[in-house]
């Protein structure tokens, strides 16, 4: 019976075959576990094999020495074959492991690609170099032949793939970026791979487009440095309106819009002035690009009412377009207040004598700016419509205040506590110098007793507010999770700063 000491110093060959097998059981056995349980139930392995090929005299960077037993030296060879593969494999998964956290940045996983095949490369140099004792320089000669023929067949897709090199170490883009191509193509980045990036259009559609043609085209990236993303329109308003009073109207509808930011400030300027109309250029910002198409039909929705209420009316491009005969649909009234509940949502279904009567029965009251119009926790004892102006609606939750909406004209608040009794959570103030016309109470159910369609119109735009509101005061909690410090600074590698 041999010696444990007799047996490792004769026979280190069957010692590093029984690693070697332990190795293959470890590896399959930690195959579902935690990454880190992998790697650390491995490496010991791997060492422990790399002990006895030493004890055995098969280095495995070092040229073989020359033996008469030709199965020996297949056993050596084996060993050592096996050796640079393993510890490729382990090397690229300890890669991995580091990185698998931050995996969602394009970058990064060209980083990570690119450092597990240089690492398999490395081991099958190392393999031909000193297991198959082949000429490095003969193979390098003929490797670099063959890769001009591949490269002629495969001009193309080399292209694609060292285009995405270039566009991953510029990093002009990521994963999430929206971003627009000269060509007319625009979307949401999905994924960046070795050949092309994918795309996701307004229109839910997947555009795949080869990284030759983006690293060719000149791109826009709406969302870096920072996902506030401008949109402009142009307003054609009537010749005869003051471009002073068009500035106050257009300032007044879109800091009127939720969606609109305040900082930055929307940007009004007076294009042209003509016979035929006033020119307005208007840019507005939204948080993100997603919210501009939505901000955009705000905007043209409050304009019309805004318009509508100040009898401001649209220019035309030429002189014979606006001689032909429109048929307009705008009420036409003379009255300040009339013409006002004539464009608020809420009555503009009543017929002209009844909103008429109601203008009669309007209190105008005038607020400063950042006052108090009506607090949250109250009931409201009228119905309020801005006449000019911007309010803000907020409301406390968790001892935090939160804006859910603006209010520009033609917009009403205070109904809904009339009509259902309970007091207002919502607290009204005033961004700017405003005006407001209040309807009492009673004049409110007089009206909604002598009519059940208005109340029925009414209470449906009360339900769309109150939905609305409850999505936007929904906390988005997202989940963090603690990071190994070793893992995030070598995720961090080629990670472009967000600003």
């Amino acid at each position: 019976m041999l010696e444990p000491d007799r047996l490792l110093t004769d026979y280190p060959e069957l010692l590093a075959l029984a690693v070697l097998l332990f190795g293959v059981f470890v590896t399959r056995w930690s195959a579902k576990r935690a990454p880190a349980t992998r790697l650390l139930v491995r490496l010991p392995t791997f060492l422990l094999f790399t002990y006895f090929l030493f004890r055995s005299h098969a280095v495995p960077y070092l040229a073989a020495t020359a033996t008469r037993d030709a199965f020996e030296r297949i056993v050596s060879d084996g060993f050592r074959a096996i050796w640079w593969f393993w510890g490729a494999s382990i090397g690229a998964n300890a890669i991995r492991n580091f990185s698998w956290r931050s995996m969602h940045h394009t970058g990064q996983k060209f980083f990570i690609d690119l450092c597990v095949a240089g690492i398999y490369l490395f081991a099958f140099f190392g393999l031909i170099t000193f297991v198959l004792n082949f000429p490095t320089q003969t193979i390098l000669v003929t490797s670099s032949a063959v890769a001009v023929v591949l490269g002629f067949a495969l001009q193309s897709s080399l292209g694609d793939v060292f285009y995405g090199i270039v566009l991953n170490l510029g990093k002009p883009y990521r994963e999430g970026d929206w971003i627009v191509l000269d060509n007319g193509v625009e979307g949401r980045v999905l994924e960046m791979n070795w050949r092309a990036t994918h795309m996701l259009t307004i229109a839910q559609d997947l555009v795949i487009v080869p990284n030759s043609i983006v690293a060719k085209s000149k791109l826009i990236n709406s969302s870096f440095p920072s996902s506030i993303h401008g949109t402009s329109i142009q307003i054609l308003l009537d010749s005869g309106t003051f471009p002073s009073a068009a500035r106050r109207i257009l300032s007044e509808v879109l800091h009127g819009c939720h969606l609109v930011l305040l900082m930055p400030g929307p940007l009004i300027v007076i294009k042209s002035l003509s016979q035929e109309a006033l020119a307005v250029d208007i840019t507005f910002f939204t948080a993100e690009i997603g919210q501009s198409y939505e901000a955009q039909n705000q905007v043209f929705d409050k304009l019309f009412r805004a318009l509508g209420a100040s009898a401001t009316g649209f220019g035309t491009r030429t002189t014979a377009f606006q001689a032909a005969p429109v048929q307009s649909t705008v009420p036409d009234v003379n009255c300040e207040v009339e013409r006002l509940i004539a464009f608020t949502p809420a009555f503009s279904r009543l017929t002209a004598p009844d909103r008429t009567a109601i203008a009669a029965l309007m209190v105008r009251e005038e607020f400063d700016a950042h006052k108090t119009v009506q607090d949250s926790g109250v009931n409201s004892d009228a119905m309020y419509v801005v006449g000019s102006g911007v309010l803000s609606l907020t409301s406390t939750a968790q001892g935090q205040s939160r804006e859910i909406a603006r209010l520009g004209i033609a917009d009403h608040f205070g109904a809904g506590g009339l009509l259902n009794g309970d007091d207002s959570m919502i607290k009204v103030i005033t961004l700017t110098p405003a005006v407001v016309y209040r309807l009492e109470k009673k004049d409110l159910m007089r009206l909604i007793n002598d009519r059940p369609g208005f109340a029925t119109i009414l209470n449906q735009e009360l339900a769309a507010r109150k939905v609305l509101a409850r999505n936007l005061m929904e906390p988005h909690a997202g989940a963090e999770t603690a990071e190994d410090p070793l893992a995030t600074w070598f995720s961090g590698i080629f990670h472009r700063p967000d600003i």
